[in-house]
């Protein structure tokens, strides 16, 4: 098992926005630039200029702004070609962007001619900053033309984001923030520099959404086994145990998952627990085997631990220094107030094959490929045995594709 920063950001594309061909979801690119007008384009920016000029739209402007799509797509394929200006430049695609009055935000996969090269990286506009740099990756660096077309791919599913750069995978990273948003063409604000693109296009590949798998009513589906008592009080899974209990107290899921990505919306009122899954209950004295991601009120949160195995097996603190000097400061900060013992936290677990990745609050806890462990089994939320526990849980959900 080894420890990995993310690298890699993946692209949502949906559907068409009607201009040249209808909605598809067939595997087939139906374009969503026309080559003469920006219908199915807007600016949601008071500045920016934009024309379309031999089947390219052109953007100019004194300061930054953004050219959105009308619509909104979920899980979709990208492909889009930009050119650069010479000289000073910055721009981007958004992936899933979000908008407001004069204001865009939410992913974006970068466009950098700068000498540090992060062209392809993930950056979260208007939010959390850099997500997946791409500091001392030389192929996905080299990627980038400055002087040419450049062909950019984005591919999101779920909540997973990739992106490639003239053939070039530059981004592979999970991320539960926006399941939906909108397509943006980026001019970075250099003063009357002109940005080109050409040749926009998507397929649609529907949306995911997040279903619950605790109705907030009963315990169906699920078996309680240890110590310690669960019941529903308000709609909440409420789980307490005393301090002299010795054994461990598990709620498990009665079906095992194999690959999926979990939300889970809890508060820790006192005590160590956690959320297991690929996990299978035992007789053993804490009564179940297999990974869980820490809960509790500490920096240890939405680490991953495996129980009756190797133990720990990141620690968030002990991810961060993975980043540059400047990067690790940043995320030690997002991470120290990322959660509130006071407040409900949500914490997002996607497993797909070898890759676990963990969020707490938006924020990255741990991000690993572990080829040794199991890839199915059970949930479970867990009462540490020989302490007063106090665990809530407004929710348990599963992000699926839509029908």
């Amino acid at each position: 098992m080894w420890i990995r920063v993310s690298l890699i950001l993946l692209l949502v594309i949906g559907s068409t926005n009607g201009i040249t061909a209808q909605e598809t979801d067939d595997g087939k690119f139906s374009s969503i630039f026309d080559g003469v007008s920006t219908e199915g384009w807007h600016n949601p920016f008071d500045w920016g200029e934009v024309t379309v000029v031999d089947g390219e739209i052109h953007l100019v402007a004194q300061k930054k702004f953004f050219l959105m799509s009308d619509k909104e797509y979920g899980d979709y394929v990208f492909e889009g070609e930009m050119h650069l200006p010479e000289g000073k430049a910055n721009s981007g695609f958004m992936v899933r962007g979000q908008e407001a009055k004069n204001r865009v935000f939410g992913y974006q996969c970068e466009v950098d001619p700068s000498d540090r090269k992060w062209s392809g990286g993930l950056y979260d506009e208007g939010r959390r900053k850099w997500l997946n740099p791409l500091k001392d990756q030389p192929e996905a660096q080299d990627a980038l033309k400055k002087t040419d077309w450049n062909k950019y791919r984005i591919v999101c599913e779920g909540d997973h984001l990739e992106f490639w750069v003239n053939g070039i995978k530059t981004t592979d990273y999970y991320d539960p923030v926006d399941l939906t948003g909108r397509i943006g063409l980026q001019h970075h604000g250099e003063k009357d520099q002109l940005y080109r693109f050409r040749n926009l296009k998507v397929i649609n590949r529907g949306r995911h959404r997040w279903v619950p798998i605790f109705d907030g009513t009963s315990l169906d589906g699920w078996n309680a086994t240890g110590g310690g008592n669960w019941e529903i009080k308000n709609g909440v899974l409420l789980g307490t145990s005393k301090k002299d209990e010795s054994k461990h107290g598990l709620l498990s899921s009665e079906k095992s998952y194999g690959d999926f990505t979990a939300k889970i919306t809890y508060r820790i009122g006192e005590g160590n627990s956690g959320f297991y899954f690929h996990s299978e209950p035992n007789k053993s004295g804490v009564g179940i085997s297999g990974i869980q991601a820490e809960l509790e009120n500490s920096t240890l949160m939405g680490g991953l631990y495996e129980t009756g195995g190797r133990g720990w097996m990141v620690k968030p603190l002990h991810y961060f220094p993975k980043f540059s000097e400047d990067r690790q400061a940043i995320r030690k900060k997002q991470w120290k107030n990322a959660w509130d013992s006071d407040d409900w936290m949500t914490m997002v677990v996607s497993a797909h094959g070898d890759r676990i990745v963990t969020h707490v609050n938006g924020i990255l806890a741990s991000d690993i490929v572990d080829p040794k462990g199991r890839k199915s089994g059970k949930f479970a939320v867990q009462l540490h045995g020989g302490q007063d526990m106090k665990v809530e849980v407004k929710s348990i959900e599963l992000l699926v594709k839509e029908k």
